[in-house]
């Protein structure tokens, strides 16, 4: 930027204007210390609410627990509720971008017998209007069978011209799928399977698809996990409507290095701490052996940084002691 660029003050928009001057962006999360903030499988995550009709619908949203919790077994529940003599809808926003790579999301409901009216989406957004808001969507929803009463999923790359959107049925009794992009630079990978994430990659695919049209560069997006109704219409059923999302994953692309134990450490009470060299964003499997024939897993862990520590809480039912960590898929 030139030096003597002043940037005018600006009220409301969710985002600063980008001067033509400018020769690159650079995206930072700003912390609203008023909206609700939570984790879930191990990212952190903020809640959408809003006063008003907001988009997509548009519809109230609210932060509700409510409408908006995860439960003891880790799992993201998303309900639209009847509130206050309106029906508020759920959404969630990641608080961090993750670029190119595979997104995942397991969804442990019957999508096929999802309420006509209601929306379950899975994608990216960006705040900067740039490349159509970096829009990559996979969608679950009749859509009040405006596109026949079978296609209950599709696929689509903002701004859903020819050859960008796909959309297609379900079979019944698919009760666990786990629905996936893969973003790189020059096209995007959709997957749907019948299967949850713990099985990845599975083989019982559902759906797929390859769109090589308008495919966005990274740079600043989040993912958005929502459930909604079509044009702000109540459920067709007048019921509350629930998903379960079981899991969310975002895995790189390429290959990591080989992840390496370095120093362990017995810690006071008896634990031991591992310290693990890996790569930030994989997941690793820790495993522990005593004759180093038969491992058995005692922990996953999310890499948050290159360096990372796993404590084995239960050192003591193995003698002797072998640990290894594996980089997950």
């Amino acid at each position: 930027m030139p030096t003597n660029y002043s940037q005018p003050c600006v009220n409301g928009p969710t985002g600063l204007p980008i001067p033509a001057q400018a020769k690159a962006v650079v995206y930072v999360d700003r912390v609203n210390p008023s909206s609700r903030h939570f984790d879930f499988s191990n990212y952190g995550w903020w809640v959408k609410t809003s006063t008003g009709l907001a988009g997509p619908g548009p519809n109230y949203f609210s932060d509700s627990t409510n409408n908006i919790w995860v439960d003891t077994q880790g799992s993201l529940h998303l309900k639209i509720t009847y509130t206050n003599g309106a029906w508020q809808c759920a959404e969630i926003i990641s608080d961090r971008s993750f670029g190119y790579g595979q997104y995942r999301f397991t969804v442990n409901a019957p999508v096929n017998t999802l309420d006509a009216n209601a929306v379950l989406g899975l994608f990216t957004w960006s705040y900067d209007s740039a490349y159509n808001y970096r829009e990559i969507d996979i969608e679950l929803s009749r859509w009040n069978y405006s596109f026949g009463t079978n296609d209950v999923e599709d696929y689509a790359v903002s701004p859903y011209g020819t050859g960008q959107v796909r959309r297609f049925p379900l079979p019944a009794g698919v009760t666990n799928s786990t629905h996936s992009f893969t973003w790189q630079s020059t096209n995007i990978a959709f997957q749907s399977l019948n299967s949850g994430s713990s099985s990845w990659p599975g083989t019982n695919v559902l759906e797929a698809w390859n769109c090589s049209l308008g495919t966005p560069p990274a740079g600043g997006e989040q993912v958005h996990i929502n459930l909604w109704l079509d044009s702000g219409n109540p459920p067709a059923n007048g019921q509350p409507v629930e998903v379960i999302i079981s899991n969310f994953e975002f895995v790189p692309l390429g290959s990591p290095p080989p992840a390496q134990l370095g120093e362990l450490m017995w810690l006071p009470g008896g634990d031991i701490q591992l310290s693990v060299q890996g790569e930030a964003d994989w997941h690793y499997a820790i495993l522990a052996s005593s004759n180093l024939l038969n491992w058995v897993e005692i922990g996953s862990v999310l890499a948050t940084n290159d360096l990372f520590q796993f404590t084995d809480t239960n050192p003591v039912s193995l003698n002797p002691h072998f640990y290894r960590a594996l980089t997950e898929p």
